[in-house]
């Protein structure tokens, strides 16, 4: 491990974190940290039903994405998911927000199974902007409350084996956003999987 040495109790909780399956102890740099992709549509425009996340990493900034191949860690990168959080940037028009949480659900996808579906407003995100709003007059809108303790955690780690295929998805009803004429901003997603993330040490 890279920075300081692991007691073997710490050794024993990263190995039970990725099943037993993909981390070897002292060949992996383990890191507590988030991977991200986001998913940005123009006001008028529609966020078709299987829109997927970490799909196309190409051209993005690390503010935008944390992935650079699509689909893949690169080798010999494995990730232990221990939660999975929603957010859109606050700044989307409330009737937007309520059409994109009412017709979608997210999953999470390794392979050609999911192995994590739910409605969007279960994947709290913890983080973002806090504030009010009205009906009649919007001024922030997230994905629930602002806190740690607020961020969705998996009770069971989802690993993402060296090499394996994952993905997130929205399944659900196609939605057209408001025109920018009427107010509409667009929408911009970001799904985020935190948890542990194991790369070579070289």
């Amino acid at each position: 491990m890279a920075a300081q040495a692991l007691s073997s109790d710490q050794q024993t909780w990263i190995y039970n974190q990725f099943n037993g399956t993909t981390y070897q102890a002292n060949s992996m740099d383990v890191q507590h940290e988030p991977l991200y992709d986001t998913f940005t549509t123009a006001a008028s425009g529609t966020i078709a039903n299987l829109s997927q996340f970490f799909t196309n990493p190409a051209g993005k900034t690390i503010n935008q994405t944390n992935v650079t191949t699509a689909k893949r860690l690169d080798a010999p990168e494995a990730f232990a998911v221990m939660g999975i959080r929603f957010f859109y940037q606050p700044n989307i028009l409330l009737a937007d927000a309520v059409a994109i949480q009412a017709g979608f659900a997210l999953e999470f996808w390794i392979g050609q199974k999911y192995y994590n579906r739910g409605l969007l407003w279960h994947y709290n995100s913890g983080g973002g902007l806090t504030g009010f709003s009205t009906v009649a007059a919007a001024s922030l809108i997230t994905n629930g409350s602002q806190g740690r303790i607020h961020m969705h955690e998996l009770a069971i780690n989802i690993v993402i084996d060296n090499q394996a295929s994952f993905y997130g998805q929205l399944n659900g009803t196609a939605t057209a956003l408001t025109a920018s004429g009427s107010g509409g901003t667009g929408a911009t997603l970001i799904m985020l999987l935190d948890g542990l993330h194991a790369r070579g040490v070289q």
